[in-house]
């Protein structure tokens, strides 16, 4: 379908602290806190869990692995209190408290967002690759193209 606006590939950066505060809003219990820290390659997520006492945690994340409209976050290692290593299979426990339009799991270790609900219905754009950068994501989109938002989707007046 033709688009008023199209494109053949566009980079772009995710701001880590505006994703940061998204990423909490997505909260789901057992976690109590959760923060993300992005570095060149690296995404930290820390935070803490709620199991009778709080027990703080960290993922460690390398890459993000987009196909179309959905991204895969393997996990390449897990933590507990600093030090001791949390096994995969846990992380299959929280399957059932994922909010299901948003995220799901799969084996092994994998969470599989899908970016729908973050994008306007007025936009249409693959997401061919994610690099972890120092602050936040730099994301190149491939073919795409956008029309005019409708009325119901205005953006003016939003902090974009």
């Amino acid at each position: 379908m033709q688009r008023f606006i199209s494109w053949d590939q566009i980079d772009v950066r995710v701001d880590g602290a505006k994703l940061n505060a998204l990423a909490a809003s997505f909260r789901v219990d057992p976690i109590e806190r959760m923060e993300l820290q992005f570095f060149n390659g690296l995404l930290r997520v820390s935070g803490t869990i709620r199991k009778f006492i709080s027990v703080p945690f960290t993922v460690d994340i390398r890459e993000i692995r987009p196909s179309g409209h959905t991204v895969s976050v393997p996990i390449s290692s897990a933590s507990a209190f600093g030090a001791l290593p949390i096994p995969q299979f846990l992380f299959g426990l929280v399957r059932n408290q994922l909010p299901a339009d948003l995220v799901r799991y799969e084996d092994p270790a994998t969470f599989v967002v899908s970016l729908e609900r973050f994008l306007p219905s007025f936009i249409d754009a693959d997401i061919q690759k994610i690099w972890i950068i120092d602050g936040g994501l730099a994301v190149t989109l491939g073919r795409g193209g956008a029309d005019l938002p409708p009325p119901s989707e205005d953006t003016h007046g939003r902090d974009t």
